[in-house]
């Protein structure tokens, strides 16, 4: 259930009777006794804390500040107003419960309302966007298969025909500065300045990036001659090496002393069937992460393998949210600052602007040689001119791209940077031709793929929906910029249930309001004839805007929509689904 989804009335800090106590103490221990939990202490110390607390009968709601000092172990001296720590934890166990059940199934199960800390016991009724996805995408950290997944990308859109995108910005399309205000609109993008003008001075220090150390079998590296363990090994290699946060080194070469992590590979039995993959901590051995793969079949493994490494080192993979666990609130120059961004960019919490400009400025100050960090610097300052459109330091996220790219020319994160830039510089066909060069570095990047999609789109190139629906099904993590954009673009085409399905999924892990993905919701509620839902919804929308139900909807929308144009666009599909007609 999502925000703006249907909720219950019922106090849900009502004693419970005996029978209901008894069993969601057995749900509990079902989910602890899962490897999927057993692998994460913090997300079973805080599922035991919560049900305590429910079992308890204390009919005080709780709070953030409890959950980080009483299930999480924080000091007293922490600031649940500067700190999303328990938000964050808090929606990673939203996610682990909705994947042990899609799994497990079972005729109850445990569930945490969005945006509230009281667990509940409920019926266990499969929901019909897990059934219906349009995009195909897996649920829980560690999902390995589609459980009843909908249609495949190929179901729903047109096959990707690289020639004709090639054909058609081929000719120079200007996207103007609209086009491109309308999605960052409508995404919810960075919507104040983030980037000042930096003072960029040298300081030959290294950014400490996560450190993986990769243990491959001898099979894997050449030694024994087996193809198979050599295609693997290879192919596991150049996934890890298209990401520029993470440091990768052949453990064999000798481990250096502040290498944090390392990713094993085995071949479970003699015939090679399976192998599995674990991320281990260095210094405690414990087994952070763990994932068999079958060896049957090229396409399926390498698949399987591709979506492995997303979970492993992408934005939000398991060695990032591992850091993030390290840093908190911590806006130090150079990486935690790169991990603050990564939060910002995917919860958009406003409160992280002020000190993530600081920590940018100073991170390129510091820093001035770190072609990924300069990319970083580049997507931040881009999105920061394109929502002020009199900042003084127009073009500077160019600048920045050019240089990250000089710094590494086969950077993903570089190229796309340039592709970015050339975007906001109305010139699309230089963004495609940067943006496809960005993917082949590195095509297992969520938010290279999904922002390419989006651009595209505002091209007048309705191909890109199918890099940003890809960015969807390959990372369950990518940011809700990109679904929130996907989900409207299939309301304004007639596709409601999509929308809807789409919308409903992504707003259940947002931490802060999002009004792109609620207005969707609402208006896919409205066509499909959920009336009453589409009003309930609204009213959430509008008050959380201080407005009143009876508002007028041009009114609210203008809360969080600046854009002229965007805002009549909107106001057609509004009309379209007379949900305010009297």
């Amino acid at each position: 259930m999502t925000s703006v989804a249907k909720n219950s009335e019922k106090d849900i800090n009502q004693q419970m009777d005996d029978a209901t106590a008894l069993q969601m103490c057995l749900e509990r221990d079902r989910l602890l006794s899962d490897p999927e939990f057993a692998r994460s202490p913090t997300m079973c110390k805080l599922l035991r804390f919560l049900v305590d607390y429910k079992l308890s009968g204390n009919s005080v709601p709780l709070k953030s500040y409890t959950i980080a000092t009483d299930a999480l172990g924080r000091d007293a001296d922490f600031d649940a107003q500067a700190d999303s720590y328990p938000r964050v934890q808090m929606g990673r166990l939203r996610h682990m419960l909705d994947n042990f059940y899609l799994r497990k199934g079972g005729e109850n199960r445990l569930a945490i309302a969005p945006k509230q800390y009281a667990i509940a016991l409920e019926p266990n009724v499969p929901s019909a966007e897990a059934g219906n996805d349009l995009v195909g995408q897996s649920t829980g950290s560690d999902a390995e298969e589609r459980q009843g997944a909908g249609p495949t990308e190929s179901e729903t859109l047109p096959p990707l025909e690289k020639n004709n995108i090639d054909r058609r910005a081929s000719h120079r399309r200007s996207i103007g500065f609209l086009g491109v205000v309308i999605l960052a609109t409508l995404a919810g993008i960075l919507t104040h300045q983030l980037w000042p003008v930096p003072d960029i001075s040298r300081d030959e220090n290294e950014i400490a990036y996560p450190r993986v150390a990769l243990d491959l079998p001898d099979a894997a590296v050449g030694s024994s001659g087996n193809v198979l363990s050599e295609s693997i090994g290879n192919h596991l290699v150049r996934g890890l090496k298209g990401f520029g946060g993470i440091r990768v080194f052949d453990i064999k070469s000798g481990r250096p002393d502040n290498s944090g992590y390392v990713i094993k590979l085995r071949f479970m039995d003699s015939e090679e069937d399976y192998i599995e993959l674990r991320l281990l901590n260095r210094d405690s051995g414990e087994i952070l992460w763990s994932r068999e793969i079958d060896t049957a079949g090229e396409q399926a493994w390498k698949q399987d393998l591709d979506k492995a490494v997303v979970s492993l080192v992408g934005n939000y993979g398991e060695i990032a949210q591992s850091e993030i666990a390290k840093v908190e609130n911590d806006f130090s120059a150079g990486y935690p600052c790169l991990l603050q961004f990564d939060l910002y960019v995917r919860y958009r919490e406003r409160e992280k602007l002020k000190p993530l400009r600081t920590c940018l400025q100073k991170s390129v100050k510091r820093f001035p040689q770190d072609a990924h960090l300069l990319s970083i610097a580049a997507f931040a300052q881009n999105m920061s001119e394109n929502s002020e459109p009199d900042s003084n330091v127009k073009g500077l996220g160019m600048v920045l791209a050019r240089k990250a790219e000089a710094l590494d020319h086969d950077s993903a994160a570089a190229n796309f940077a340039i592709a970015q830039s050339a975007f906001f510089a109305g010139d699309c066909a230089t963004g495609v031709a940067w943006g496809e060069k960005a993917i082949a570095l590195n095509p297992l990047n969520s938010r290279i793929s999904g922002y390419l999609g989006l651009y595209m789109i505002a091209c007048n190139l309705p191909e890109g929906e199918i890099y940003a629906v890809r960015a969807l099904d390959s990372d369950p993590n990518a940011d809700l910029t990109i679904a929130g954009a996907v989900a409207f673009q299939m309301l304004k085409r007639g596709d409601a249930v999509s929308a809807r399905q789409l919308s409903s999924r992504y707003l259940d892990s947002s931490l802060e309001n999002e009004p792109a993905l609620e207005l969707t919701y609402i208006l896919s509620s409205a066509m499909l004839k959920d009336r009453t839902e589409a009003r309930r919804a609204w009213k959430v929308l509008a008050e959380s805007y201080g407005l009143s139900e009876s508002t007028p909807p041009r009114k609210v929308l203008s809360r969080w929509i600046s854009s002229p144009a965007l805002l009549n666009d909107i106001m057609k599909v509004v009309d379209r689904t007379g949900l305010f007609n009297t």
